[in-house]
């Protein structure tokens, strides 16, 4: 097993205050696992590990295969199944706390496991005026740009529709509503 950890590198992020953006660290991690063995992680205080990538081991014979496990509470997880000339490299999205999970390769072949090491302790203050902002222009937001109130003409007509006319169409208004909510769910 091999592991490297490179320099700590800053992200900036967008607030919402128009504040200047809080720092953010983020540094690499990677690790070498052999078949059968358990990724070294070493996690800094107060951070996760955000496991971003696993590829077989270029030197890996051909055919062979590997698994990526997360064993967590007595329980493994398969995350990435890889194999030698089909499946070789697995792009990942997982958040890990290395004190409650393990990271284990089984099968034939090596594997490089890569990420890096983010703050554990997201800000959500930050990420509340945003979303509280979006609610609150969907609803000032009108249903319909081109929508207008009916003329007493058609209104007069609507009136003298007999049931069963008005049972056939009450579908098809409920479609086109439904649509027209999707698209502003879209356009948000």
């Amino acid at each position: 097993l091999a592991q490297g950890r490179a320099a700590r590198i800053p992200a900036a992020t967008i607030s919402s205050s128009g504040a200047p953006p809080p720092r953010i660290v983020m540094s690499f991690w990677g690790s070498k696992v052999a078949p059968g063995a358990y990724a070294k992680v070493e996690t800094p205080a107060g951070e996760l590990l955000h496991l971003s990538q696993a590829c077989l081991d270029p030197a890996a014979p051909s055919g062979v295969a590997a698994k990526v496990l997360v064993e967590q509470k007595g329980t493994s997880y398969a995350v990435a199944a890889l194999k030698e000339g089909g499946l070789e490299c697995c792009a990942l999205d997982l958040f890990l706390d290395p004190k409650e999970a393990k990271l284990k390769v089984t099968g034939k072949a090596t594997v490089h496991l890569t990420g890096y090491f983010e703050t554990e302790d997201v800000d959500e203050e930050d990420e509340e005026p945003v979303a509280k902002s979006a609610s609150k222009s969907l609803a000032a937001k009108p249903a319909s740009p081109t929508a207008k109130p009916a003329s007493p003409a058609v209104k007069a007509a609507e009136e003298k529709k007999s049931p069963a006319v008005k049972a056939k169409e009450m579908p098809k208004a409920k479609a086109a509503e439904e649509d027209e909510d999707e698209e502003e769910e879209e356009a948000a």
